[in-house]
């Protein structure tokens, strides 16, 4: 009989801690970007540190272009001469331009680890003369 008690109490248990379990369970969020020629626009600019992104990156303009997130280039700072090595080094996600020839789309899933204050991430195009035709989108990590 204690045995019995036990072990409906241990299912019971086991229950809980499995319902707890799939709340904590983050789900991914969607976000949609369209690259145009020279503009990115996106459903999302504002996301959460530890949440899960589902990225689908379409490229609607007439040219290739490629899709990243890093920090934003300042055209007096050193980033404004780095070549495309250095700034993929610098990206936190990228689509490079080979996989996102004009009409394509490419998908990738990201998780933001830390906050990001206004100005300091943004999308960006760095095709040569994308960035300086003012191909970028500020976003803010909370």
């Amino acid at each position: 009989m204690l045995f019995r008690k036990i072990f409906i109490v241990l299912a019971a248990v086991s229950l809980l801690l499995t319902a707890c379990g799939g709340q904590q369970s983050a789900e991914t969020t969607e976000v949609k970007i369209t690259l145009t020629d020279f503009g990115i626009e996106s459903n999302v600019t504002e996301f959460k540190a530890g949440v899960p992104y589902h990225f689908t990156v379409t490229n609607a303009g007439a040219v290739e272009h490629e899709f990243m997130i890093m920090p934003p280039l300042v055209e007096d700072q050193m980033g404004m001469a780095m070549d495309m090595e250095e700034l993929d080094e610098q990206a936190l996600a990228m689509i490079p331009a080979s996989d996102l020839s004009a009409g394509a789309t490419a998908t990738f899933e990201y998780t933001f680890t830390e906050a990001a204050p206004d100005g300091t991430l943004e999308f960006a195009c760095h095709t040569p003369g994308h960035y300086e035709a003012n191909m970028k989108l500020p976003i803010t990590v909370k």
